[in-house]
């Protein structure tokens, strides 16, 4: 199991060392300090104020053309592809990650890719056809670079993901997006304008997929691949949120993500692909499931001192999801009293940024627990309690299929896998555009419980 400490000696030791390349060598990391990296790596995968390094990186460049890699004889159980835009502060974390595949690497059973993109890389990018090696201290698998790549559009992540199913078609696929993730904030990219929502936080192009663009990404790569992808994933803060769920859900059939900020180190990949090659022909169920318990191990073992979520959840389980949560809203607005007490008590997520508590203006809480705080209020016979309790179970019964926390606040153990905007002021006026709020009265729930004149259409 890697430690944090192990981590960082890593890293230290791999930016001590020089690695030639012909037009892609790369300068010295200058002075930086044990405390310094350990601050930078522990920043949360959350949008953050915290200064971008300026120091360039010498990360080891490809000395191999991926097309040079000979083909496997039979199509592999699952290709993994994971999109590391660390153009950012989460640079080394980038790193890290990228050698914590390279300590399982690809087999005949499961092919792993992967495209990093740095602010230390002039704009280009470079992706990696992951081999296995015993050197913590280079990236020694085989890639190309991509010149002027935009790590913050959905269409270049698309491109990566066809490029990766073209040279290694598998049964199943996972995609993993990694970087900032903020499931809804006011920020606005080049080719998006206003507030919008979203991941992939381009610090070069000031670009981001919005979450409308995940789905479409997910809805292309899944016509690439001739089936729906099997496993989305985000390797970044935030976005196991309802409306998120609800905007990919017909384009990946298991959504694994996090309702909580997630720590810098992000996920264990050398464990999840440990597993994933233990179990090859593991459905994706079982899959996504994987990728749950390691994360859960990974954050218990390690102590990490502010608490995590991650859960799963199956795209199929959304069906019969709207009416009950409809139901719901419409008894929860004849209550207004009980729920507004409910609401202080509910669990909240944005547990802040750099240390800083912000949950008293946490615009994310979760769904379950609230209706448990709601049903706490209100005589069982209600109706406003039977449409709680219904909601609970659809939800539990099918919809988050695998749930769990760490942390030292046995408060996370209320987390049940599925967040919802709440925020305590003020409203987005841009999440009116999600498919969440065309297809259920959430919006207008939320909208009441900021204006007490408000009337649920």
């Amino acid at each position: 199991m890697k430690t944090h400490m192990i981590k960082i000696l890593t890293l230290i030791l791999a930016f001590s060392l020089y690695v030639g390349a012909q037009d892609n060598s790369f300068d010295g990391l200058g002075d930086m300090s044990v405390e310094s990296f350990y601050g930078e790596v522990s920043d949360s995968k959350a949008i953050s104020a915290v200064p971008l390094v300026s120091a360039v990186v010498p990360v080891p460049i490809p000395t191999a053309a991926v097309d040079e890699v000979q083909a496997p004889a039979e199509i592999p159980e699952w290709l993994v592809m994971v999109f590391i835009n660390a153009r950012n502060n989460l640079w080394q974390a980038g790193i890290i990650d990228i050698n914590e595949m390279e300590t399982v690497g690809s087999t005949a059973k499961i092919a792993v890719t992967a495209e990093l993109g740095l602010l230390q890389d002039k704009g280009n990018s470079t992706r990696f056809f992951i081999q296995k090696d015993n050197d913590n201290s280079r990236i020694s698998s085989p890639g190309e670079k991509v010149m002027n790549s935009d790590m913050g559009s959905y269409k270049h992540f698309v491109n990566f993901a066809k490029w990766s199913i073209r040279r290694h078609p598998a049964k199943r696929y996972m995609v993993i997006l990694w970087n900032h993730g903020s499931g809804r904030v006011d920020i606005g990219g080049a080719d998006n304008s206003g507030a919008e929502l979203g991941i992939a936080y381009d610090d070069l192009t000031r670009n981001f997929i919005r979450n409308s663009q995940i789905a479409t990404a997910l809805k292309e790569i899944s016509g690439y691949a001739g089936k729906k992808v099997d496993i989305y994933s985000s390797d970044a803060c935030l976005m196991q949120m309802l409306s998120v769920a609800y905007e990919i859900k017909d384009h990946a059939q298991y959504l694994v993500q996090s309702e909580e900020i997630v720590p810098g180190y992000g996920f264990p990949y050398d464990t999840i692909l440990t597993s994933l090659n233990a179990n090859p022909s593991a459905s994706a169920s079982v899959a996504s499931q994987m990728i749950v318990d390691n994360y859960d191990t990974f954050y218990e073992a390690n102590n990490h001192k502010k608490g995590t979520t991650i859960s799963a959840i199956n795209s199929n389980g959304f069906g019969g999801f709207n009416a009950r949560l409809n139901a719901w809203v419409r008894e929860a607005v004849k209550n207004r009293a009980d729920v507004l007490e409910a609401l202080k008590g509910t669990l909240s997520f944005e547990h802040g940024y750099d240390g800083n508590d912000t949950t008293g203006n946490a615009r994310s809480k979760d769904l379950y627990d609230l209706i448990e705080n709601v049903n706490a209020r209100v005589d069982s016979a209600s109706e406003l309690y039977k449409a709680g309790k219904a909601l609970q179970g659809h939800m539990s019964g099918g919809l988050i299929i695998s749930n769990e926390n760490t942390g030292p606040d046995a408060s996370y153990a209320r987390a049940k896998g599925l967040a919802v905007y709440l925020p305590k002021m003020i409203y987005d006026t841009s999440y009116d555009e999600m498919l969440i709020s065309r297809d259920t009265l959430w919006d207008d729930f939320v909208k009441w419980t900021i204006d007490e004149s408000y009337r649920i259409r």
